[in-house]
């Protein structure tokens, strides 16, 4: 028996509709599951289930609740495209172990970062 890898990433949205937009017409993430209260959304490898978040707003909490990095095979090429579209994006960063990476958020505030072993 072996570990195979992460299989989906779930998270809760207050506003799935939102989220599906940013997902897909921002990131460029397929959407394959569209069905009402959840949307699954493909990346690379990685798939994303989204849930509509139908607890009363005092229990609701977002960001800071996960981290993930999705590796993307032109990390230039990604940070400049999503400052194109508006995205508020932090800069370009080489880190010591040979990885670049940027950090950026979706709406619900929960932080992703593109990275990509250094060129």
């Amino acid at each position: 028996m072996s570990i195979e890898g992460i299989f989906y990433i779930e998270i809760f949205v207050s506003d799935l509709a939102r989220s599906k937009r940013f997902y897909v017409e921002t990131l460029g993430w397929k959407l394959g599951t569209d069905e009402p209260g959840v949307a699954g959304l493909g990346f690379g490898t990685g798939y994303l289930v989204a849930l509509q978040d139908t607890r009363p707003a005092k229990e609701r909490r977002y960001a800071g609740g996960m981290f993930v990095e999705v590796k993307v095979d032109d990390l230039d090429a990604q940070h400049a495209r999503l400052q194109k579209l508006g995205l508020e994006v932090s800069p370009i960063q080489a880190r010591p172990w040979g990885e670049r990476n940027f950090r950026f958020t979706d709406p619900d505030g929960y932080v992703w970062q593109y990275g990509q072993q250094g060129r």
